[in-house]
Order: structure tokens, then sequence, then C-alpha cells
């Protein structure tokens, strides 16, 4: 268990306590907990939303499967050369991360090491750290201290003084944390049960109300209510303030739950929507709320020069709304983002994975800053959760604007489409998609779970006629979206080649289910009918790499013979390695790879040098 966990939230001589969190890992995935000393706790829903990938890993696949030792994440190095990326700080482990910037330092809590490390923005290095004893998945700066969200104990705040480097006081809150701000000299705390505390800096709750703070904005604070769904402001007082937004419009019916209020350029700015995909402008002075089209899942935002700042957890996008004209501009992020900050003329995000705190210019050109994202999507904030994301690397401005703009992809080469595992969302590929230059490259996925292989496939096909990006393409598929790739590329001469990466086996699921007696619990993998399948095209003589784990790392490993006993991690073994075969022989012009210590779901993170390396391998050199 332990080699599970430190996989899941890599850190050096750190102390783990395996049960804790292997209590969270199981409620984050739902299942029924297993009788423990500690109590279970209840995370909200946007704690869950913003685990981030050190969890996802954890248990996308199941639990004994990923007992094979990772490095942290994507190289660090991949990140610090994508330009406007100013530096890279990389912290104690993967996992929810969330900041606050005082003074002269960047404060981050990495949550699944209970520890609070402070960051020099001069050094740009973690210059101390500091134990936190409590499950801490929030921080605030604020009247001299920084404030913890704690889930333990029922729900608690704790107060950090920096100067001493300890926690000197803690404050019960009634129920487990929601969310804060810091507000009129006090800071204003929500629970679980749907009320707020306004908390002195001494330490005393000097009131209760009904409401859950959501954020500051024109020296307001702003509190949802969830009986009626209106958000109210709260004067620095602590009164209640004159503005009142109602909790439906029509512009948006009834909004929902409202999941963050920011500032910028002159208005108020609300995140709603159960998985934060909607954004609507609201004008203080008319009352009009108009609703905005930003992206999906949306998890921070913050005010920076006048304009808007958020980051998506599903896509691994940083976004960038004007406020006047609603332009969106769009960052492709190496990892998978959480909290978004701001401070004179310094940008920083956290990434979840690989575990690291970004310092970015924002002043960068759009351009130069990664891969641009463009305004390329086959779904609307009505539309179903399909997406396509499509990306133009290691190139100059000027052909990048050409192939938004006037849709010229001569010179390109083909299209590269990313088609994805079940169980993960597109942003999955962002690595990937930072190494490829000179290639379009678009990335389908979902906002979660969706559809058989046939509805993938139909959905892949739609997008890009939406999109209008023409063939020919290279297919690159990773699990079980091999399915959806074949059905995709069945039919077709515009196929210039295919990399399969951990291809899921037909009949696996069912396969290993039987052999270890569903002991184990994993997410539900999508499989193609031996029947169908056989009906499918080969691929001729087109270029085809394969990539798989290695063996030893996963079912052949000691950890899984100990659990599932020899002859089932050989069978299970010999199973998967039957099934990159198959693969392999679908076309006549192929090879396989093997990543070295590497196990599932790992290539994607851990070595996506080796799928770009495959992709130039099926297509040679741009023209």
């Amino acid at each position: 268990m332990n080699r599970l966990l430190q996989q899941a939230d890599p850190a050096a001589g750190l102390e783990i306590d395996s049960d804790r969190l292997r209590a969270l890992v199981d409620e984050r995935i739902g299942l029924e907990p297993i009788a423990r000393p500690q109590r279970r706790r209840s995370i909200p829903r946007w704690a869950v939303a913003a685990s981030g990938f050190a969890l996802v890993v954890a248990v996308a696949v199941p639990a004994l499967l990923n007992r094979v030792e990772q490095p942290p994440g994507p190289p660090i190095e991949t990140i610090s050369n994508l330009p406007g990326v100013e530096s890279v700080i990389p912290l104690a482990s993967g996992g929810v991360q969330t900041m606050a910037i005082y003074g002269d330092d960047v404060w981050v809590v990495t949550a699944l090491q209970n520890l609070l490390q402070r960051v020099s923005k001069s050094s740009n290095e973690i210059e101390e750290s500091f134990p936190i004893d409590g499950y801490v998945e929030g921080v605030i700066a604020g009247g001299g201290y920084l404030w913890l969200l704690s889930y333990d104990n029922g729900g608690e705040v704790l107060r950090f003084d920096p100067t001493e480097g300890a926690v000197d006081l803690s404050i019960p809150l009634g129920g487990l944390p929601d969310f804060a701000r810091w507000h009129g000299g006090r800071l204003f705390a929500s629970n679980d049960q749907g009320e707020y505390l306004e908390i002195s800096t001494d330490g005393e709750v000097l009131s209760r109300a009904p409401g859950t703070v959501r954020g500051n904005g024109f020296d307001l604070l702003w509190v949802y209510d969830k009986v009626d769904g209106s958000i109210h402001s709260i004067a620095p007082d602590g009164s209640m303030g004159e503005f009142v937004i109602p909790g439906s419009t029509p512009e948006f019916g009834d909004l929902g739950q409202v999941r963050l209020v920011d500032e910028a350029g002159g208005y108020l700015w609300l995140i709603f929507g159960e998985a934060g995909e909607s954004v609507g402008r609201f004008d203080l002075a008319s009352g009009e709320l108009q609703p905005l089209h930003v992206g999906r899942w949306l998890h921070s935002s913050t005010e920076h020069d006048g304009a808007l700042w958020m980051t998506s957890y599903s896509d691994n996008l940083l976004f960038r709304v004007d406020p006047e004209s609603g332009e969106v501009q769009t960052f492709a992020l190496p990892g998978r983002p959480g909290g978004v900050e701001s401070n004179e003329d310094e940008l920083w995000v956290l990434l979840h994975q690989p575990g690291s705190l970004l310092r970015i210019d924002p002043s960068a050109d759009l351009m130069e800053m990664g891969p641009e994202v463009a305004a390329i999507k086959s779904d609307t904030a009505a539309a179903t959760p399909h997406t396509l994301v499509c990306t133009l690397g290691g190139v100059d401005d000027g052909t990048l604007q050409r192939a938004q703009v006037d849709r010229d992809f001569t010179g390109l080469g083909p299209t590269i489409v990313l088609e994805g595992p079940s169980w993960m969302t597109g942003g999955i590929w962002s690595v990937v998609q930072a190494q490829v230059e000179g290639r379009v490259v678009c990335a389908s996925g979902y906002a979660g779970e969706g559809g058989t292989p046939q509805q993938r496939a139909a959905d892949l096909e739609s997008a890009l006629e939406t999109a209008d990006i023409p063939g020919p393409y290279a297919v690159v598929a990773a699990g079980d979206g091999a399915h959806s790739a074949r059905l995709f590329m069945h039919g077709r001469d515009d196929i210039a080649g295919a990399v399969f990466v951990e291809p899921m086996p037909l009949g696996f699921q069912t396969y290993y289910d039987r052999l270890l007696d569903d002991r184990f619990t994993h997410p539900g993998w999508l499989d193609l009918d031996a029947s169908l399948s056989g009906s499918l095209d080969d691929l001729g003589d087109i270029p085809v790499v394969v990539i798989g784990h290695d063996p030893e790392a996963v079912f052949l490993s000691e950890q899984f013979v100990e659990a599932g006993g020899l002859k089932a991690a050989e069978d299970i073994s010999d199973y998967w390695r039957g099934g990159l075969d198959f693969y392999q022989r679908l076309s006549t012009n192929s090879q396989l790879m093997v990543a070295p210590d590497t196990g599932l779901d790992g290539v994607l993170w851990f070595r996506p040098d080796l799928v770009v390396d495959a992709v130039l391998e099926v297509l040679g050199p741009p023209e």
C-alpha cells in the first residue's frame, strides 16, 4: 500500500499515513469505506473536482495495477522550456495544491502531504516547509496570518503564524470547510452545513449566517444562498450589502450552483453550474447579467491588469478574458492546473500534476506560450460534453494565425488526432501537445466518462467535420480509446498512421474480473464486441507503433504476484501482451515499444516523449 501511495503522491522522506490516504481515495471514487480507526471524511464536490491527477492515477485503474514507482509527473524540463513560463518550482508531491500570496512569498499547501511550503518570489525556490497536523485543502492570507481550512475534527480553521512557523490556534467550523475569503479585516469561512462564520483576527467567532462564501469584488464579499439561488453582497463591516443578484435570469434560467465570484475590468464575474461550465458577466450599474462561454470545468480565477484569468482542470487550460469585448485567449498548460493567483506584475498557476508552481509572464505573446488552443470546439455551453481541442505547436506566430483564421493547413502534414482513455479527460494529452512541433494536434475528449466506443467514434468524426479540419489523420489512441479509434479509422482512406498507447485488449475487463474474482474495484473499461472487432478493416501497410508498459512494473511486479498469485499474474500479463501483439498485427508496417519502468497510464504522464517519438516515427518530419 505504501508503494501505491508513494506513486500517487511521490515525496521522498516524508511520513505517509496509508490508512488516511486510502480512505480518501476510496471516498473520492465512491467505494464503500472499509472499517478503519480513522473517521471517514466527506469531501465536498469542489474538492473532488480539484483533486488532480495524483488521485486520478490512483483510482483510474485498480489499485493493484498502480503499485509501481514513478517520477512525480512529466519531466520538469518539459515545462521549464515552454515560452512564457518564467520559472517552475517543484513541490513535495502531486495531488491537491492551494496557494496564497503573502508579502514576498507564495505559500502553498500540498494536501496529501499535510505540508505548507513557503516559496520565495525573489529566489523562485522553496525556502521553508512546515508539517501541518491535519488534512488541509485551503489557505487564505490576512491579518498577518495564514488561515488553513482543515477537514479534521469535524472541520476547523487553523491559524498559522508565519513569523513563528507554527499553527497557534484552531477554530471549529461546525462542519467541513467549503470556501473562505478575507474581508474587512476578518475571515469569512463557509462550512458544508450551508452557513458562513465571521471570525476575528484573534479567532473569535463574531457571527454565523446562512449562505456560502463565493468571492470578493468591489470591496464587497459575495455570498451564495442555496435556498433561493441568489447572490448577495456583504459590506466591509459585515452587514448585508445593497446588491442582490437573483437566482434565475432570462439569459440563464436557473443559475444553479454558483461556484465562484470575482471582479475584473469593472464587472463582477460568476462561474456557476455543478461542473463550473458557465460564466456570467454582471454589470452592477445596470443589473445586466450577460452569458459568456469560456470553457468547462473552470477551477479558479483571478484579476490581473484588468483582465480575468481562469483555469480549467479538465482540459489543462489557462484562459484570459477581455472584460469589455469578451474575447477569450487560451493557453495550453503542461499539466492539470489548480489555482491561479496574481500579484502586481506576477501571475502564478499551480499544477496538481506534476506537483509544481508555475510563474508565468502574463505579458507573453499568446502565440508563444506553449501550443495555442485554437477556437475549435464541437461543443457549446448547452451542447454535449464532447470537445475537440486543437493546437499548433512549435511554429511562428504568422503560421499559427493563418491556421486559425484562414484555416490554411498547407504544408503542415496530417492532423494528429488524440483519442484518450474513457476514464480520463482530454486534458491528459496536454504534455504531448506541447511537444509536437509544426503539426495540428487535436485532442478528443469529454468532461467526464463519455459513451460507448461507437458513440465516441461518431462524436470524433462529427467534431472534425464541425471544426472543418481535413484529413489525412494520424490517430493516437490510449487505453480503451483504441476501440473507438479503430471504429473511426474503419473504411477511411485518409489515415496516415496510428500510434496505440497501452491499448486495451478485447475482453480485458471480463477476463480480469473473472480471474481475480472481482476482488479489485476499477472504473468500467470500454470494450468492443469480438464480432464487431473482426469486421473492422486492418490498417494495411500504414506505419503503426504500439507502446506498452513494462510487465515487471505491473502484472509481474512483486506486489501484484503477492496479492493475486503468480499464476494469475502471469496469465493477465500474457493476456495484455497478447493484446499488444494484436494491435501490432493490424499493419504489416508496425513495431512494438516498451516504456521502461512504467505502469498503466504512466506513459502519457511520465514518458510523453515516447508518444511524440512514435508520432514522428509514423509521420516523419513536417513537410
